[in-house]
């Protein structure tokens, strides 16, 4: 598999899991919503890219936000508000270029945090 040598735009990472995907039934479901972020950095980014095994499985561009403080089917347990956005598929020349390849090695340190920024 291909390793991203450098990724040139500004662009948000969220590690999602098979298993959320499976959960929330698609890939931009798992990715959408519920996480502890800033709302203006990932609204400002040039696109999200959804990460599974530090893979790039799918590119969105985050077009707005909206809030929630309690959602059953989130992460059990889950205090505080959390964001969720709304995403459109990013142009397909975008999708050829990053989907289905390797993250490079500086953005693999995920310690507890599902989410990275490249900028």
């Amino acid at each position: 598999m291909e390793t991203l040598q450098n990724i040139e735009e500004k662009v948000v990472l969220f590690r999602t899991s098979y298993d959320v995907v499976q959960a929330r039934g698609s890939l931009k479901e798992a990715t959408c919503k519920w996480w502890k972020v800033s709302e203006n950095r990932v609204l400002a980014s040039d696109y999200v890219f959804s990460i599974i095994d530090d893979i790039v499985r799918d590119v969105y561009i985050a077009e707005d936000s909206y809030k929630e403080s309690d959602d059953g089917n989130a992460y059990p347990h889950f205090e505080g508000v959390r964001a969720g956005f709304i995403f459109k598929d990013a142009p397909e020349n975008i999708k050829q270029k990053y989907v289905g390849k390797t993250l490079p090695v500086e953005y693999q340190k995920w310690g507890q945090n599902p989410i990275r920024y490249t900028f």
